[in-house]
């Protein structure tokens, strides 16, 4: 007995089919007893392929690595049918349709792990570039006397500028709530606003912000209140 959807089991088992076709080819199997007795006889498939390592895959793609001599099909077949028989005894009593069936879901399985292979060498060689590592902490110093706010900086070095996680703390003798800035400076007095924010009395305000100067051009960052005056300074090395 044949079908139309007889080589759509191994793509089924292994996850391979569309939500689409899946869904047909599910709809399929509530009427064929042929293709649901071809995915029950494959269904330890991923269990199979689960017990192959990385090694041991090279080595049946090319079995003179480990000394054999045979076609990498026969290999493949060799080694799913003696994994098939330890998940599977009950296949031998259905050995006329286990032996064409597990050639195909063997290639199958080749397939996808090749194309597992190529996503892994893509991801690995197209992956974004590890993010650099972030300076310590720096507290800023305190323009005058009296200030009613503390703050420290972690500057990162980035290929636009440099990035600058700022946390600040506003004093809870405060009066008031308050807006503050945080200004960055570069050669010849450049300036730029990195942000604001209205700080409240007794609480803790964390803001990241980017600054097109690099570490070779920022001199300085300042935190002022609403009026321009400067509250706390961080001249950078």
């Amino acid at each position: 007995m044949h079908c139309e959807h007889e080589h759509e089991d191994g793509a089924y088992v292994l996850g391979a089919l569309s939500p689409a076709e899946r869904t047909a080819y599910e709809s399929h199997l509530a009427t064929c007893s042929f293709c649901r007795e071809a995915v029950a006889d494959i269904s330890a498939l991923p269990d199979v392929l689960s017990r192959l390592d990385a090694k041991e895959f090279a080595k049946l793609l090319d079995p003179t690595l480990s000394g054999g001599q045979s076609h990498p099909g026969a290999s493949l077949r060799d080694w799913a049918t003696s994994e098939w028989a330890t998940l599977a005894p009950e296949a031998k009593r259905r050995r006329k349709t286990f032996s064409v069936r597990v050639v195909s879901s063997a290639a199958a399985a080749v397939l996808v792990a090749l194309i597992a292979v190529g996503v892994f060498a893509w991801t690995r060689d197209n992956a974004a570039p590890a993010a650099p590592p972030a300076g310590p902490a720096i507290a800023m110093t305190a323009v005058r006397d009296g200030s009613p706010v503390s703050a420290s900086v972690r500057l990162t070095s980035t290929s636009g500028g440099t990035k600058i996680d700022l946390v600040c703390s506003y004093s809870e003798t405060a009066s008031r709530p308050y807006t503050f800035r945080l200004i960055a400076y570069g050669p010849d007095e450049q300036k730029e606003q990195l942000g604001s924010w209205q700080a409240v009395p007794g609480a803790e305000f964390t803001m990241p912000g980017v600054t097109h100067f690099g570490r070779d051009s920022l001199s300085r960052l300042e935190l002022v209140q609403y009026d321009g005056k400067a509250l706390l300074a961080y001249d950078v090395p």
